[in-house]
């Protein structure tokens, strides 16, 4: 019973934040929505903050940068971008608040600051990756950090960009991330890159 409490707190936290906000949200209304008391809530987190924490270490492994293999195919790595996408949507109040988030709460900042850092590093060996299995070709070795960056800003900031031009977002165009990374890309793709990419349609 403990066990599902615990569980169900962090579903309908959730639920809550990507619905309305973290400054909205309080632990009283998220104890309220699962339907435990405040006490049984403290019993398995301290506050608010370790449930946000607690629900970004699920994105985390769900996501699984760390144990992911390099794709051995273009269509692979399509795949996988579409799935992190999803993922995305999935924990989006942490995709929309992300920076909000870390100012107020430094074990959260931290490991954030890890993450996207140990990202950027397996993007960069991604491209090196493609780079050697003939499927882009970069003219000079400055480029791999340039696109390797703006890959970055459209990974975690798209969200927020589609939120402060008004747009009313949905799944689909949240998961439009994917398709500016691969458009980011396409510039450098070789032949056989493109002849591969379009079989994966």
């Amino acid at each position: 019973m403990k066990k599902d409490n615990r569980t169900k707190i962090l579903s309908v936290a959730l639920k809550l934040l990507n619905e309305q906000d973290s400054q909205s949200v309080t632990t009283n209304h998220i104890a309220e929505a699962a339907g435990v008391s405040t006490g049984n809530l403290y019993y398995h987190f301290k506050n608010k903050e370790e449930i946000i924490r607690e629900l970004y270490g699920q994105m985390r492994d769900e996501i699984g940068f760390e144990s992911q293999p390099l794709p051995e195919t273009l269509c692979e790595m399509q795949s996988y971008c579409d799935y992190v996408a999803k993922v995305w949507w999935k924990y989006r109040f942490l995709r929309r608040e992300l920076h909000f988030l870390m100012t107020r709460d430094d074990l959260f900042a931290k490991d954030v600051i890890k993450d996207v850092r140990l990202q950027r590093e397996k993007m960069i060996l991604l491209l090196l990756h493609l780079r050697d299995k003939g499927y882009i070709e970069l003219a000079y070795d400055n480029m791999l950090n340039n696109i390797v960056d703006t890959m970055m800003l459209y990974s975690h900031f798209w969200t927020p960009y589609l939120y402060i031009i008004g747009e009313d977002i949905d799944v689909s165009k949240a998961q439009m991330v994917a398709q500016r990374i691969e458009e980011v890309l396409r510039p450098f793709l070789t032949k056989k890159a493109k002849t591969e990419l379009a079989k994966c349609q």
